[in-house]
């Protein structure tokens, strides 16, 4: 039985698969770039062509809006935090995220079995406490009689009086407990605070809820806008009626609207300040959306081309320009694209000569 194989052909197999290794990490760093060789913007070419048969254009620049584009988040100016007030079982929930509310609709129910239970007893206390303040009363009206034409000791009659006094405040008492477990037994239906929409929901029926805990939310979806942090740099760009843009991109919404409020306190980790703008009343239009907040920083001075005199070779972009008669390749770096010009970073300056062409 042959244990080892021929050397030749081992050798053979260890040379082919160390070629096919060499010849596919040659071929990855040509797919990136390796074998090219980086040309800066502002290196340039010259080409075999005269300028004298070409149109071409100098070079200017004029003045541009500069631009900043922040992202933010959609919020509601008015939105009610709904929390329970009390310790129970939810029976009842009648809305859900999206749900179109009326003031005072029910929103959901917590078990007030226990608490019917305690209304019942309180008002049972009061009524006994009524009745004992009413015979008090009725001593003390004989008792005066009588120590008006003293048939009884002063200390008698005080003694009625006494009895009186603290059947009144007996009745406070229960009347106060009464209304203390009735106002209890309210908190067991949550209604909506004011028209709105069910936001979040954070419950359902079943669970045991506690005094303090986060149930759901109600916003107006007339206070909707976007808030959104801007750096501290940009704080004189950024105020109050300032004109911006506000994009929604999963609802294709694009606002021109105005700063409505800047939030002046800074935010010490990131550098921010948080600005707010008002955004339509639309379908869909929700807190928690993403979104992006457009301004202008003053004006700068740039350098703007027809886009059609731009070329782009795979990640390279160029122009051609003239000098001395001759036709040169620039390599270039572009910005933003505007109305069919496009903003030219570096590269080219104003006064050379562009063919456009």
């Amino acid at each position: 039985m042959e244990i080892g194989g021929d050397p030749w052909i081992m050798r053979r197999k260890l040379f082919l698969g160390g070629l096919f290794l060499v010849i596919l990490i040659l071929a990855l760093v040509w797919m990136q770039g390796g074998f090219h060789r980086k040309v800066p913007a502002g290196r340039t070419v010259p080409e075999d062509r005269a300028s004298d048969d070409l149109r071409t254009t100098e070079v200017a620049a004029s003045l541009s809006k500069g631009e900043v584009t922040v992202t933010g988040t959609v919020a509601a100016r008015e939105t009610a935090r709904i929390a329970a007030r009390l310790q129970g079982f939810v029976v009842e929930l009648n809305v859900d995220a999206g749900t179109k509310v009326k003031k005072d609709d029910v929103l959901l129910r917590i078990d007030a079995r226990e608490l019917n239970e305690q209304v019942a007893q309180a008002e049972a206390q009061l009524n006994t406490a009524r009745a004992n303040a009413a015979e008090s009363e009725r001593d003390l009206h004989r008792y005066e009689k009588l120590h008006g034409e003293h048939a009884v000791s002063q200390q008698q009659f005080d003694r009625a009086r006494t009895a009186y006094d603290v059947a009144r405040a007996s009745v406070r008492q229960a009347e106060g407990r009464l209304q203390e477990t009735r106002a209890l037994l309210s908190y067991t239906v949550v209604t909506a605070p004011f028209d709105g929409i069910v936001g979040e929901r954070q419950v359902n029926v079943g669970d045991m809820v506690a005094p303090g805990q986060y149930l759901l939310n109600v916003f107006r979806p007339g206070t909707v806008e976007l808030a959104a942090a801007v750096g501290e740099q940009y704080a004189e760009s950024v105020k109050e009626n300032t004109p911006v843009v506000v994009d929604i991109p999963s609802l294709g919404l694009r606002q021109e609207t105005k700063i409505r409020e800047v939030v002046p306190i800074r935010e010490e980790k990131s550098r921010t300040i948080t600005v707010k703008a008002p955004l339509p009343d639309q379908p869909g239009l929700q807190p928690g959306l993403y979104g992006t907040l457009t301004f202008d920083t003053g004006d700068v001075e740039v350098v703007l081309i027809p886009k059609t005199a731009l070329r782009t070779v795979g990640q390279l972009e160029s122009v051609r320009v003239a000098e001395n008669g001759e036709v040169k390749t620039r390599h270039v770096k572009t910005g933003r694209t505007r109305n069919g010009s496009i903003e030219i970073l570096s590269g080219l300056k104003p006064g050379e000569k562009l063919v456009v062409e």
